[in-house]
């Protein structure tokens, strides 16, 4: 494949002449907790819709990588020039779709792909699979320098916590408990890329978080600790991986076919072509996405601030503790991207349908005037006018998969929704974890767009809020998320009874109109008259499309739909309300916790 110069991402982090921003005296914590503040920075401005946007969507592909610390020196050459043809391969497939490289940026495979990611004009992304200072006893000090002038241009920088019962003391030596770290972060790189590269030499080891068991994670799903705990029943969360064979200095047997490039997809499909074009399906819907963001960015600059508002107004998030800001307003914008998105192809779905139905009534009509009163050719070819209209319509909507589109975006911005007021609340969970689960190919892409759409920045030093920030953002969520739901469905199910009422009366109306029509003709009107017999044939036809409007909107699934909800949230706000009262800020924080797993059980 031909190399070819790409523009950098506007978003890119500048780089001052290829220096860092720190200087050798700058102690470690310092240096991570100035990258980390500077990054928040990053990944707030990234959603922001503004002339950029014209050139890239808001939704990743993200790239995770892992590979062999100890490559060898010769083939350095071979694998950054596939490294840097797969990069310019995915910008040339996927050209309005930012490109992010995860890395953990451990010495060799790890840097590699990072160092040709950036001179690609790809985004960077870290995860240090535990606090940097701890991490860094791994490299020399001429591999410090590396590491940090790495992540001085890295737009995200995540900092795993230490596991559960582990003290700094236990990973400080090369341990049971230090390898457990690395396959944290394995595991959240596997979890949080849209496709693994694996540069490896295809050998599998038994190493806990070692390149093969990163791989594994990818194509066999994350196991517990490092996932939540899953049934059986529910698919697992994996995906493809792009393996490069590279040979190790450690491994002195020849590997067959180094360079080689294969993809590795998890089990389940029934070929390996239906493997490939799943996972393809899932970066062609999130170019998708990305291309309807770029072409509707006027609308949604005008709606953008409006759809934010509704969820979480201005005025709410000037009483957020200032910790949680760089975390909770890119999700926010992402909301209200996929639900401005949302809103404008469900109006296009709607009137598509209402303009097919009204040609389907008019070529009717004309049709019914061609074959009694006016046998005209005008009328035959006004019949033949609407029929070829209304089919263009039905085949443009298709083509364009305008319900596909409402439908899926509906489905990501109420997942985003759930997410923003779990991480206000104070929850870690991940919406992906626990949405429609039991969904896969199809609606994969969404879960994807969720994780990738929401790698953050993690202050695993700051100190807790305190319990009085607690207690402000818990009724923040009880007011902005539990009630207003429980309002908004009892005002929605409303609604679509008055809708369907009125309807079913319309219908009804014109059924009993077209009876009297044909009972008055047989009884009454000795010959025929053309116009009670056009009514006759024309009344039910009237009838029949508004009933197939109504289903076809689904006006009764959701009448019964809102219904269901209004009371779950109705009964879950008197219960938050009596945690909060009572105190019982943790209780009612797992309740929120449970109240989002039904609510995207739902949604689902």
């Amino acid at each position: 494949m031909e190399s070819v110069e790409l523009e950098r991402t506007p978003f890119a982090p500048s780089v001052q002449n290829g220096k860092t921003a720190h200087s050798g005296d700058t102690p470690v914590e310092q240096f991570v907790q100035q990258e980390l503040s500077r990054h928040a920075h990053h990944q707030r401005r990234l959603l922001r819709l503004s002339k950029s946007a014209k050139e890239f969507g808001p939704l990743p592909i993200v790239l995770g990588v892992t590979g062999h610390r100890d490559l060898r020196p010769q083939d350095i050459d071979h694998l950054e020039e596939i490294l840097r043809n797969e990069f310019v391969r995915f910008q040339s497939d996927y050209p309005s779709t930012p490109l992010v490289l995860l890395s953990a940026l451990a010495d060799g495979a790890d840097r590699l792909a990072a160092q040709i990611a950036l001179t690609a004009g790809l985004r960077l992304a870290v995860v240090l699979p535990m606090p940097a200072e701890e991490y860094e006893e791994d490299f020399s000090v001429e591999s410090c320098e590396e590491f940090r002038a790495l992540i001085a241009q890295a737009e995200y920088l995540t900092e795993l916590p230490i596991l559960a019962g582990v003290t700094r003391e236990d990973i400080r030596a090369h341990s049971y408990n230090r390898e457990m770290q690395y396959a944290s972060a394995g595991a959240y790189i596997a979890s949080h890329s849209t496709l693994l590269i694996a540069l490896w030499d295809g050998i599998e080891l038994q190493k806990i978080g070692g390149t093969s068991q990163v791989v594994k994670f990818r194509l066999e799903g994350i196991p517990e600790p490092f996932a939540v705990p899953r049934s059986e029943l529910d698919s697992p969360d994996c995906g493809p991986v792009y393996h490069i064979v590279s040979p190790r200095i450690s491994n002195t047997h020849t590997v067959s076919r180094p360079f080689g490039t294969h993809r590795l997809f998890p089990a389940g499909f029934g070929s390996q072509k239906e493997a490939a074009q799943a996972s393809d399906d899932i970066c062609a819907r999130m170019e998708t996405f990305n291309e309807d963001a770029i072409a509707h960015a006027d609308e949604l600059k005008d709606r953008f601030r409006q759809s934010k508002e509704y969820v979480f107004s201005g005025h709410a998030r000037k009483a957020l503790h200032e910790k949680l800001t760089a975390t909770l307003e890119e999700d926010l914008d992402f909301y209200a991207i996929a639900d401005v998105l949302s809103q404008r192809f469900q109006k296009r779905t709607k009137t598509t349908l209402t303009l097919l139905l009204t040609f389907v009534f008019f070529a009717a009509a004309f049709f019914e005037l061609y074959s009694g009163p006016f046998p005209e050719p005008i009328m035959l070819g006004l019949y033949l006018c609407m029929f070829l209209t209304g089919y263009l319509s039905h085949r443009w909507a298709a083509k364009n998969n305008l319900q596909t589109k409402y439908l899926d975006y509906r489905a990501l911005a109420e997942g985003l929704r759930v997410q923003f007021f779990w991480k206000l609340a104070g929850l870690n969970d991940s919406v992906a974890d626990y949405y429609m689960r039991k969904q896969r190919s199809e609606l994969d892409w969404i879960r994807n767009a969720i994780r990738t759409s929401t790698i953050e920045v993690a202050h695993s030093k700051e100190q807790p809020l305190g319990i009085d920030s607690d207690r402000q953002h818990l009724k923040l969520v009880y007011k902005h998320w539990v009630e207003d739901q429980a309002k908004y469905f009892a005002k929605a199910a409303h609604r679509d009874h008055e809708e369907l009422h009125k309807h079913e009366k319309t219908v009804s109306a014109v059924f009993v109109a077209a009876l009297l029509a044909a009972v008055i003709q047989m009884l009454f009107v000795h010959s025929p008259s053309h116009y009670l017999i056009l009514s006759i044939a024309l009344l039910p036809v009237i009838g029949a499309l508004i009933h197939s409007w109504l289903q076809k909107n689904a006006f009764v699934e959701h009448k019964r739909q809102y219904d269901r909800m209004s009371v779950f949230y109705h009964r879950a706000m008197r219960h938050l309300h009596t945690l909060l009262e009572e105190d019982r800020l943790e209780d009612a924080r797992r309740f929120l916790g449970e109240l989002g797993k039904e609510a995207l059980a739902e949604n689902g």
